[in-house]
């Protein structure tokens, strides 16, 4: 469906440029050497070669990429839809286009359309392997990738306009004042995309079809990536941006060093002894190492620059597509040493994305890394391009996910959501879990959302068709973002609304009744208490002080007290809460509760005397 809205937007040009063709006759038409309709079926020929051709200059990424699964359908989708242009236009005929053509048409958009990174170096060559496979030609050799699909960390790097000033590593002392003040000018980095880019263009341009020609994409990557180049220089300028917040104890390059190293990097030179530089050097170069550092607009500055090295108006990628990991940023699974380091990695990539501001949208609560994706997803697109991603069902209701939601919907179109219910095991996961099929366009705000959710099968996709989703009449439910600010304020939650009848109840009851946090209502607040991962080293067995309640002992109406599994001392709760929280009865209920069954808000009082984890929301007014 992202790959569908560029080719709508293709097709529209066409229509345009025919209709042009068909206005202006030329002077072989009043001169008699062919007849109107002759000269227009030339010239739109020529026009829809040109347009067809333009395929292969479009930009398509996986930022998650695993063993390459969306890549290769992305792959098989563009050749079919240049198969069907070149018949549609008369570039060819019906038997023109055999299997070889179709191969070398695959071999060509792998080369020069798709991108990938992901964080394991093993999916990066298992996806490399699956897009060989796809483009196999019994005497080609096997297609040069390693410039569109590498090793990295797509959530941790730095932009280029980040690191032409100090990292910062505390928001609070994020100002104005002379620590944003930028060190470089662009003249510097400019110079380095101005010598990389010819090479990187050339290495998508020239076919792959020899061996030789192989080797010499090959050599010229590898020359490119060595480390006394221009552009590997500012790749090590933008790992030493980033390694303050990713140094381990005994490894810290501090922010402090910036400029100083970066002097260094770029001209010999600084203010640091050159033993003392050298060493701080290493380390940052560690660092990147060991998290795998991914800038992109300096590993792909085909997409983000010209060829002057002058920034694109359209900087970034015509489509993201993709299904990003899941899993919550924390460390509270698996042995106690493991959980160590897991913890270390975790809270490291917590800092650099809450501090760093190379994110705007995050929870200040538990981060899903999903949500990080989808904020990287969003700034890669470029303006008009597509978006389309599988993702938790969380982004549609999570009250974390409530600035990700208007960032989405303010700087991008969405123009569909499909809700699946996992009853059928789409995915090897709980089957209560929920999960969105959602596909936008960059650059404009949500004006509606056509919304079908409740699906389990997903050969039910077969039927939605090619027409645009706000006039198919496949979805059954349409929200906009005014109507979703009216039902959950500046949550902007979207509620599970199976049909037209669902919307009606909500919006009366929406404009009868207050909601229930407003001052026109009853002025609820609910919120968190303890943090099972932060705040367990403070915990110990039941009877040793104040119960902790968790999720599994709030019942319906009533809390299971004698079932609690730790206590904290009442010195440690009230250095941790202040002591009116938990002092007094309160409302509360449960984070999880099963989709599935009638009660879908499992809630009991609190009494006092007692705390509770993030498993659990009280009221606090």
């Amino acid at each position: 469906e992202a790959l569908r809205g560029e080719f709508r937007k293709v097709r529209k040009t066409l229509d345009n440029e025919l209709q042009k063709c068909q206005a202006y006759p030329s002077k072989d038409v009043s001169s008699g050497k062919m007849d109107h309709r002759q000269w227009a079926g030339l010239q739109t020929y020529n026009v829809h070669k040109d347009l067809v051709e333009q395929l292969f200059d479009l930009r398509v990424l996986d930022p998650a990429m695993g063993s390459g699964a969306f890549l290769v359908a992305a792959c098989r989708y563009l050749a079919d839809a240049y198969e069907a242009a070149l018949l549609r236009t008369g570039g060819c005929a019906p038997g023109d286009f055999g299997e070889g053509e179709r191969v070398s048409a695959r071999r060509a958009i792998s080369e020069r359309c798709l991108y990938g990174v992901d964080v394991n170096p093993m999916a990066v060559q298992l996806a490399r392997l699956s897009l060989w496979l796809a483009t196999l030609a019994a005497d080609r050799p096997l297609t040069f990738l390693d410039h569109h699909l590498q090793t990295g960390d797509s959530l941790a790097g730095a932009w280029l306009a980040q690191v032409r000033s100090a990292p910062i590593l505390r928001p609070a002392r994020r100002t104005g004042g002379a620590g944003a003040l930028p060190l470089f000018d662009d003249t510097g980095i400019a110079g380095a995309l101005k010598a990389a880019l010819p090479i990187r263009f050339s290495l998508a341009e020239l076919p792959g079809d020899t061996i030789d020609r192989v080797r010499i994409k090959e050599r010229a990557l590898a020359a490119l990536n060595q480390r006394d180049t221009s552009l590997s220089k500012w790749k090590r300028v933008a790992d030493v941006w980033c390694a303050p917040w990713f140094g381990a104890p005994g490894t810290v390059v501090p922010a402090s060093a910036f400029g100083a190293l970066s002097d260094a990097i770029l001209n010999d030179a600084g203010m640091l002894p050159a033993t003392t530089a050298d060493a701080l050097l290493q380390a940052a170069a560690a660092i990147a190492d060991s998290r795998r550092l991914f800038h992109w607009e300096l590993e792909f500055p085909e997409v983000f620059f010209a060829a002057d090295g002058t920034r694109l108006p359209d900087a970034g990628f015509d489509a993201v597509i993709g299904n990003p990991p899941w899993d919550m940023i924390r460390a509270d699974a698996g042995s106690a040493e493991g959980r160590a380091s897991s913890r270390t990695a975790a809270s490291s990539l917590l800092r650099f994305t809450r501090d760093s501001g190379a994110y705007a949208a995050q929870s200040d609560g538990h981060a899903n890394r999903y949500q990080l994706f989808l904020e990287r997803s969003i700034a890669l697109t470029k303006p008009g391009g597509r978006i389309g991603m599988v993702l938790p069902g969380g982004l549609a209701t999570d009250q974390g996910s409530a600035a990700l939601r208007r960032m989405l919907l303010s700087q991008c179109n969405v123009d569909a959501v499909v809700g699946f219910d996992n009853q059928q095991a789409v995915f090897p996961i709980h089957r209560s879990v929920r999960f969105l099929l959602l596909t936008a366009a960059r650059g404009e705000p949500t004006r509606t959302i056509a919304c079908r959710l409740g699906e389990r099968d997903p050969a039910s996709l077969d039927a939605i068709g090619e027409e645009p989703a706000d006039s198919s009449p496949w979805f059954t439910v349409r929200v906009t973002p005014a109507l979703l600010q009216q039902l959950s304020g500046d949550s902007l939650a979207i509620p599970d609304l199976r049909g037209p009848i669902d919307v009606a109840i909500l919006e009366r009851a929406a404009a009868l009744f207050a909601p229930l946090g407003s001052e026109e209502g009853w002025n609820a607040r609910f919120g968190r208490e303890l943090n099972a991962t932060s705040d367990g080293r403070h915990f110990g067995p039941p009877g040793g002080g104040l119960p902790v309640v968790e999720g599994k002992q709030i019942e319906p109406f009533r809390v299971d007290l004698p079932a609690v599994r730790f206590s904290v001392p009442a010195h440690q709760a009230a250095r941790l809460l202040d002591p009116v929280r938990y002092g007094r009865g309160r409302l509360a209920y449960r984070d999880v509760a099963s989709a599935t069954n009638r009660l879908t808000l499992i809630a009991a009082l609190l009494p006092a005397g007692c705390v509770s984890t993030h498993t659990v929301f009280c009221l606090r007014t």
